[in-house]
């Protein structure tokens, strides 16, 4: 067997050796049940995590392809405001020159 620390006793415990180091860590563990449940919900991730961490792999490309959609819907949207705007002043140009013109042929009418 390999001694990693050649200049420290080792420890005979039955069969097996041990260094100083590793036989004080085995022998003052302890074996309570609050701290084995503990260890054991550590290990375990909760309902909730699990359901996080599906819905997290789709979070990017979720918003990436909502953001896609209000963009393209305001880019639809003012460009239908812009095509709406320039026919309403294009229909009342056209009546104010046929207004206009009404006039005009009413004023030289009454001369």
């Amino acid at each position: 067997m390999f001694n990693i620390f050649p200049s420290r006793q080792l420890a005979v415990v039955g069969t097996r050796t041990f260094s100083p180091i590793r036989l004080a860590s085995a022998t003052s563990k302890r074996s309570l049940a609050s701290t084995t449940s503990r260890f054991n919900a550590a290990q375990q991730p909760s309902a909730y995590r699990q359901g996080m961490a599906n819905y997290k792999t789709f979070a990017k490309p979720f918003s990436k392809v909502f953001l896609g959609a209000v963009l393209t819907y305001q880019l639809l949207y003012w460009t239908w405001l812009k095509l709406e705007t320039d026919e309403s002043k294009l229909e009342k140009n056209e009546e104010m020159s046929s207004l206009e013109k009404k006039a005009r042929e009413l004023a030289g009418a009454q001369k």
